[in-house]
């Protein structure tokens, strides 16, 4: 494969990955889970949130984090929430995430992308940090670019 056609297929192509439901505790095991992993290179994080798929308990909240810095300001209330529910990071550690709303616009403060990939100072780890409640039950999605060609997320 070319040189351009690497660049093209790198630069252009967005993905989508999701986390299929699950429970999320709040108390141990919780309350941090990785949701994905990056190897091989980084990627550009368009779109991150999440959407309630069962009625969860408690006024859980919820904080991410991509490469150990903070996608938002602070941790929001996700919970327990209506099923169907979503969430949105604004992947801007001065921002704050979205929380449970029926629709969420695009603006400039929810346009905002983030780098996360395999460095020293982190591991290429997305992780959801849940607090105060006693779960939250829904599923993680995530748009992203990948900026190698040999990026992996998992």
């Amino acid at each position: 494969m070319s040189l351009a056609n690497i660049q093209k297929r790198t630069a252009l192509a967005t993905n989508f990955i999701m986390r299929p439901a699950q429970n999320y505790l709040v108390a141990a095991p919780g309350p941090a889970y990785t949701i994905f992993s990056v190897e091989n290179g980084a990627i550009e994080i368009l779109t991150l949130g999440g959407r309630v798929t069962a009625v969860g308990v408690g006024a859980t909240t919820i904080r991410i984090t991509a490469n150990t810095i903070n996608t938002d300001a602070g941790a929001i209330a996700v919970g327990p929430g209506a099923i169907g529910q979503v969430f949105l990071s604004c992947n801007n550690v001065g921002g704050v995430l979205i929380g449970l709303v029926d629709g969420v616009p695009q603006t400039v403060a929810t346009l905002t992308t983030m780098i996360c990939g395999t460095q020293p100072a982190g591991p290429g780890l997305i992780v959801a940090t849940f607090g105060v409640g006693t779960n939250w039950v829904g599923e993680i999605f995530m748009v992203y670019r990948r900026l190698s060609p040999n990026t992996r997320v998992y």
